[in-house]
């Protein structure tokens, strides 16, 4: 597959790194143009050209000038062949029109026909031909004339040959067609994701901070030293979402610090009641590095839903820690029944999650996610080397 995400700062890329994005590049539709669209066709038809002459000199060895007539006829056949399918045909049975799609399919089979007649007749009447084998088929299909010319058996017999001909050129097409298809797939993927960290981060913003701040005011009046934490706490995440998560891959300790911080500031506010923690050791984390705030929504919807679904005693219990090259992340909390102004919230966040990882993380993570009456429980296993 292509691969089209940036890459960290200071990180050399590789040989094969470099001409595929190169390559990628190439075939976007920014640089894909009108001129490099009609370049490449160029080159094609002459690599095309030349392909049919040594085909036909080797098998027939005859003269240069027999050579070309027979190149000639294979490269007008294949040229209308190709343009008239891709551009006429198959759009007219994209729009619905089967039926007279399929007959100007065979129309231009019959036009293969009939300029394989006359390309023969040119052949037997003008040109000495040394390959007995090909003037015998040449013979054979002057003498069938115009009826034979337009017969279907005929048609039918003709139109494995046309097809090998005409293969080379139309499955090329299709290859580009197929990598621009994907690269542009792709590129909208890399699009959505970066628009789906961008959400992550503003998710940060309204709610969450008039809540912080109302906390820090709260304990400030009182003179209260938890206050200057929170301050820190609030400041750490900021400076985290605004600079250090603006790349493909971060240190795994410092994603571990961000979720600490917002636990211990969600935590203030669940007060003494609640039983909160999230046990993780920064420091066996700083080889490792992972994309950005990809377990956020998990922490962040465990606090919305312990908070809003048990009316008591409600407990949050989170965990970070590497296994044999594994980061282990597995966070649980209480749940109730849940309010009609919450069904369905949140679903949207974990589904972007879902999708994240398997475009960041392909055969390299398992999540489980256990939804029973009175507990949600998520466990996540990646494979970071």
């Amino acid at each position: 597959m292509l691969t089209f995400f940036r890459r960290n700062a200071g990180e050399v890329p590789t040989a094969r790194q470099l001409l595929t994005d190169r390559f990628a590049l190439f075939l976007s539709d920014k640089k894909y143009t009108r001129g490099i669209r009609w370049t490449i066709h160029l080159v094609m038809w002459l690599a095309m050209i030349l392909l049919y002459t040594m085909m036909m000199s080797t098998y027939f060895s005859e003269s240069m000038s027999v050579t070309m007539v027979l190149v000639t006829r294979n490269i007008v056949g294949s040229m209308v062949f190709f343009y008239f399918t891709f551009y006429f045909v198959i759009p007219l049975m994209l729009r619905g029109y089967v039926v007279p799609a399929i007959l100007c399919l065979c129309l231009l089979f019959y036009f293969w026909s009939v300029i394989s007649y006359l390309s023969s007749l040119l052949l037997v009447e003008d040109f000495y031909l040394t390959n007995d084998q090909l003037k015998r088929e040449l013979m054979r299909v002057v003498g069938g004339g115009w009826s034979t010319t337009f017969s279907v058996m005929h048609i039918l017999r003709i139109s494995l040959g046309v097809i090998m001909v005409v293969a080379p050129p139309m499955v090329l097409k299709l290859v580009v067609d197929f990598t621009r298809s994907a690269t542009r797939s792709l590129r909208l993927e890399r699009d959505n994701l970066n628009l789906e960290v961008s959400f992550l981060k503003s998710q940060l913003n309204p709610h969450f901070l008039f809540n912080t701040l109302n906390n820090i005011y709260s304990l400030s009046i009182r003179n209260d030293s938890l206050a200057s934490d929170l301050i820190m706490y609030l400041s750490e995440m900021m400076r985290y979402t605004l600079y250090d998560s603006n790349t493909e891959k971060v240190a795994l300790s410092k994603e571990a610090e961000f979720l600490r911080n917002y636990v211990e500031l969600e935590s203030i506010r669940y007060g003494k009641n609640a039983d909160i923690y999230f046990k993780c050791d920064p420091e066996s984390l700083e080889l490792h590095k992972i994309s950005p705030l990809l377990m956020f929504p998990f922490v962040e919807n465990a606090f919305k839903y312990s908070h809003s679904t048990t009316a008591d005693h409600c407990w949050i219990h989170a965990s970070m820690q590497m296994e044999d090259g594994r980061l282990v992340f597995e966070i649980a909390n209480s749940k109730g029944e849940i309010p009609k102004n919450k069904e369905g919230v949140g679903g949207i966040g974990l589904a972007n999650t879902r999708k994240r990882l398997a475009l960041l993380y392909p055969g390299k993570h398992d999540l489980k996610i256990v939804n029973e009456p009175d507990v949600y429980n998520v466990k996540l296993v990646l494979t970071l080397i």
